[in-house]
């Protein structure tokens, strides 16, 4: 059993010039060498009556595609939300355990607006930390660690709220 997590999004937004673009990307990831390389879950497929490398989360539906960057997200556990200039903001996410979600902020960072410093804030029930940042079209982790000031006064101004 794994841990409960949390993000906070913040500023995660796809200019409406990229949004295509970011949906091909998403479709890119679903090709068997990349699922094979990059996915951390199993999958029984019937047809070959073998176990296959599958993504935990980001089930490709049987169509074959994703009609819409929604669509795709949605899939991924993300819930967006479309802004009045065509534009899509990654608002949550809908699920309580972590999946390969990196793996699409991998694939989608090319396409992030940067004037907005998109990031992710991620928080587990185990006290672990992190950091998804978007810088130059890479997506990176970063540790963290919550600092509480009574603890160390010296790095906050004051006490007070």
């Amino acid at each position: 059993m794994g841990y409960l997590i949390h993000y906070s999004f913040h500023n995660v937004r796809i200019p409406a010039s990229q949004v295509t673009a970011a949906l091909a990307a998403i479709h890119h990831l679903y090709q068997l060498e990349i699922v094979e390389r990059m996915g951390t879950a199993m999958s029984y497929d019937h047809t070959t009556k073998t176990m296959r490398k599958c993504y935990r989360g980001g089930h490709l539906p049987s169509t074959g595609s994703f009609a819409t960057l929604m669509d795709a997200l949605q899939a991924w556990s993300l819930g967006s939300v479309q802004q009045a200039d065509g534009s899509i903001e990654i608002v949550e996410y809908r699920c309580d355990k972590a999946g390969d979600e990196s793996v699409l902020f991998d694939a989608i960072a090319p396409f992030l607006d940067y004037s907005c410093n998109p990031r992710i804030d991620a928080f587990q029930d185990n006290n672990e930390h992190w950091r998804h940042v978007f810088i130059d079209g890479q997506h990176r982790q970063v540790l963290g660690k919550v600092i509480f000031a009574d603890q160390h006064p010296e790095l906050f101004d004051s006490l007070e709220n």
